[in-house]
């Protein structure tokens, strides 16, 4: 590697490291939010790649910790089809989302249900106003069968 080119790595760690010391990020979205600069730089994405890779030996970008950060942050507003949606977005395999999101199904009726009193104070009877409130859940990610339960 050349003296420029190792100072440009070097400058493209310090940069993925800045992001990575704000909030955790996936693999994926660590590499594109690197790229830019790493161009800039005179590197291309596979640069960006290998020292993505270096942090995730090093144990400092970790997808399984962004999973679950993640969703923990999301699971009070959110349901789980749009938590698992969001994450498939950002490059997390279905396996992965599989091991963080159990609690998240269990539990899914109860965060609807606070979710939507929040918004609401009642059920109302009127077929208009019933409809605005399953789409407000529905667009929150909740699944029909919970909502139903909660709108009846």
């Amino acid at each position: 590697m050349t003296p420029q080119a190792n100072e440009a790595s070097k400058k493209l760690t310090n940069r993925a490291l800045y992001y990575l010391a704000k909030r955790e990020y996936s693999y994926h979205e660590l590499v594109n939010k690197i790229l830019n600069y790493a161009e800039e730089l005179g590197l291309n994405k596979q640069d960006c790649e290998f020292i993505v890779n270096k942090l995730r030996e090093q144990n400092l970008q970790s997808d399984q910790r962004y999973c679950e950060s993640y969703i923990n942050s999301k699971k009070n507003k959110f349901g789980t089809q749009k938590i698992i949606f969001e994450l498939t977005q950002r490059g997390m395999s279905d396996d992965l989302i599989a091991n963080f999101i159990g609690e998240l199904v269990s539990n899914e009726y109860d965060l609807a249900l606070q979710v939507w009193k929040k918004k609401y104070a009642h059920v109302t009877k009127n077929i208009n106003e019933k409809a605005k409130q399953i789409r407000f859940m529905q667009s929150r990610g909740f699944s029909f069968e919970t909502i139903k339960k909660i709108i009846k």
